[in-house]
């Protein structure tokens, strides 16, 4: 029976049991690694591109979804919206601003980083407020007397027309710390969006 020290022993490179791995120069090896190793320190000039040892492919690397792993309830805290995007189903038929701005929002959390989609869900609770504070405005006869807030019982055909008093009007009196052009951008990438949705049929004008 062979010893551990037995087993450890080098083979004798007269020893020709398995080296079926051959040089042109006569040489043999017991595995290609070996012979190509011979042959770059002996024959460097000889090594052909198919001499090349092949690299073993490892596993392929994952490919980032589309959707984020974020909860897009939580920039939006105790605001009625978290409820409507924690509640959202895919549907065409839109009762309310507020469920607009939930799918607003569900849509753009699958493609914004987590710092952008908060500072869009900032800008979207601050354009509600701006609507149930200035909803008068919007000219609506069916909510002469509303007892709650507009966004939660109208549904959003109207609310391109408060676009300039969120902008020139809301905005700079509010505490909220604004950029103008980002709120300018958000403004029109909403209405464009309810548009394309067939949410409205308004087009917005913003006087800068």
């Amino acid at each position: 029976m062979d010893t551990l020290s037995d087993k450890k022993k080098r083979r004798s490179k007269k020893d020709s049991e398995g080296r079926s791995y051959t040089c042109e120069c006569g040489k043999s090896y017991l595995s290609y690694q070996a012979l190509y190793t011979h042959k770059r320190t002996k024959h460097t000039e000889a090594i052909k591109l198919e001499d090349l040892p092949k690299k073993k492919r490892g596993r392929p690397k994952g490919i980032r979804s589309i959707h984020n792993d974020y909860d897009p309830c939580l920039p939006l805290g105790d605001n009625p919206l978290a409820r409507k995007v924690h509640q959202w189903k895919d549907t065409e038929n839109i009762e309310s601003c507020d469920e607009a701005f939930a799918g607003f929002l569900i849509e753009n959390s699958k493609t914004l980083s987590k710092k952008e989609y908060k500072q869009l869900a900032y800008s979207v609770i601050h354009l509600r407020e701006c609507i149930n504070l200035n909803y008068i405005e919007l000219r609506d006869p069916s909510c002469e007397n509303i007892e709650e807030n507009y966004t939660s019982k109208k549904k959003p055909m109207l609310i391109p027309k408060i676009s300039n008093i969120y902008i020139l009007n809301y905005l700079p009196n509010s505490k909220y710390e604004f950029d103008k052009e980002s709120e300018v951008n958000f403004m029109l990438q909403f209405f464009d969006w309810l548009l394309k949705k067939n949410y409205t049929d308004l087009e917005v004008s913003i006087v800068s």
